[in-house]
């Protein structure tokens, strides 16, 4: 069943972040009030060049196929440049089918106040979780915009609008 407090989700765009392999850091998102990215490389700059990145994702990961390893530092770089104080942001805990939303309320926190250590979230964000939405409630097309394989995107217009009417405020 959806749960929702009595704030209604700002309108424009929801981000979803992948809460690692098998959803395992869900419970520590929602305990903690934030959400991440990490490869291992450290924390970077807010600015740091993609090709930074690039660089140290490569040294990193020696094996991984350049084309991968550009797609994780794009996702890098919209985790730390695109994202905004008041965004919406969702992600998925599997074990408990819900689907989690939350306002982003401050950026690039440090990641000791994030998950523990052996996760390497070298990036997170502070969240404000006001909303969880049971999986059994969503269309399969809003479904199916949750399942990216990406660990980081934007959902579309559409999954928005049905998250957002699935949190609004009974009357």
């Amino acid at each position: 069943m959806t749960q929702t407090n009595k704030t209604p989700l700002p309108e424009g765009r929801i981000w979803f972040v992948r809460a690692e392999r098998n959803n395992i850091l869900a419970g520590c998102f929602l305990e903690k009030g934030v959400v991440g990215l990490g490869w291992g490389i450290g924390a970077l700059e807010p600015d740091e060049p993609k090709s930074e990145i690039i660089q140290k994702l490569a040294e990193r990961f020696h094996d991984a196929n350049p084309k991968t390893i550009d797609a994780w530092a794009s996702q890098i770089k919209r985790f730390n440049e695109r994202m905004a104080v008041g965004d919406a942001v969702a992600t998925y805990d599997s074990e408990h089918r819900l689907c989690h939303i939350g306002i982003i309320r401050a950026l690039l926190i440090p990641s000791a106040e994030g998950p523990p250590p052996e996760y390497e979230m070298d990036y997170v964000h502070r969240v404000e979780w006001q909303h969880q939405v049971s999986r059994d409630d969503l269309s399969g097309p809003a479904w199916r915009g949750l399942v990216n394989p990406q660990s980081f995107f934007l959902l579309s217009e559409a999954t928005s609008a049905e998250l957002r009417g699935l949190c609004a405020p009974a009357k």
